[in-house]
């Protein structure tokens, strides 16, 4: 599939499949891109059916080529339980959010626990169930602080320096948001989750522009979850209840809807060929196997890197698909 946003937006390849530990995800929710094209993905796992050790931060490249592994279940600092987001900064430092613990928790880029931010609550500074997460080209940290209907700001060290919106449905109003993105120019997009939409702000938390309106057509979305954009305006959203990915011109205009053309990653094909019974009746039956895999099954973060590549969180099938805008 490819389709036109200003130029083709092309299938480039998948990175990733279901694994425990090491070379996979299970049930990633959230990538963030470091420096010499490595991704860190965050894995929270489906907790009624995995062991609590499966939560982790997969570090691999694009090809994937996997580095290292870090994170824990724990309430302890360095400990996760129910992670949401990640972000990286610029000393590729990286936050993960985590609803549970109601707090992020920064790390450096070896995994050693920096700090701690955040606390349940509803004052300043405290959370009820953080998501989204995203680091401003200004270097401040943004928090979707969703059942708080808000976005807070904080210094990369935890001070807290202001809040964003509040609860409702009006311009610059939120409803439980989740993801959040910034674009190069310091604009902050919100998702909007409760509202289904998404909210463009500027960089000082002022209402811009709005993405999409509720329901299942062209232009529409449906519980949405994840923000990226590209170099030229373009707003890639994970319309997660709807199962495919929206994408918006600069002006708010619909452009394409993207419903996944993943092939088999390199890993899911080293597994597969292990086991000749598996080979045998994936060739056997081909098409309806790649049917069903191409397609997302609730897709959530989204990223857009330096070349525009578009990497796409598919949580429920364990994987990251990447895109290319030429």
């Amino acid at each position: 599939m490819s389709v036109e946003v200003h130029g083709p937006i092309q299938y480039s390849h998948v990175v990733g499949r279901l694994t425990q530990l090491a070379d996979g995800f299970n049930n990633p929710v959230d990538v963030a891109i470091g420096q010499e094209g490595r991704l860190y993905v965050l894995s929270r796992t489906n907790m009624n059916h995995a062991p609590l050790n499966f939560l982790r931060v997969t570090v691999v490249t694009l090809g994937e080529e996997f580095i290292e592994q870090y994170l824990r279940y724990g309430m302890d600092d360095g400990g996760i339980v129910w992670p949401t987001s990640i972000a990286t900064d610029t000393d590729e430092h990286f936050y993960v959010s985590d609803e549970h613990r109601h707090d992020v928790q920064a790390f450096d880029r070896r995994g050693n626990f920096l700090a701690r931010i955040g606390g349940p609550g509803s004052a300043p500074g405290q959370f009820d169930r953080p998501a989204g997460v995203a680091v401003h080209p200004d270097g401040t940290l943004l928090v979707t602080d969703s059942m708080n209907h808000r976005v807070q700001r904080f210094s990369r060290i935890g001070e807290h320096l202001g809040v964003i919106g509040e609860a409702g449905t009006g311009p610059g109003q939120f409803t439980m948001p989740w993801g959040i993105g910034v674009d190069r120019a310091g604009h902050i997009y919100v998702v909007d989750w409760g509202n289904d939409r998404v909210q463009k702000l500027d960089a000082d938390g002022r209402h811009l522009q709005t993405f999409g309106s509720p329901g299942r057509g062209e232009g529409q979305l449906h519980r949405p979850s994840g923000v990226g954009v590209d170099s030229q305006g373009a707003v890639y959203v994970s319309d997660y209840g709807n199962d495919r990915v929206q994408v918006f011109a600069p002006d708010g205009s619909p452009l394409a809807t993207i419903l996944g053309d993943a092939t088999p990653s390199q890993w899911g094909l080293d597994a597969i060929l292990v086991d000749q019974e598996a080979v045998e009746i994936r060739e056997k039956h081909a098409d309806d196997v790649m049917a069903q895999e191409r397609v997302f099954e609730g897709p959530m973060g989204i990223e857009v890197d330096d070349q525009d590549r578009i990497l796409i969180v598919d949580c429920c099938k364990h994987r990251v698909q990447v895109y290319q805008r030429r």
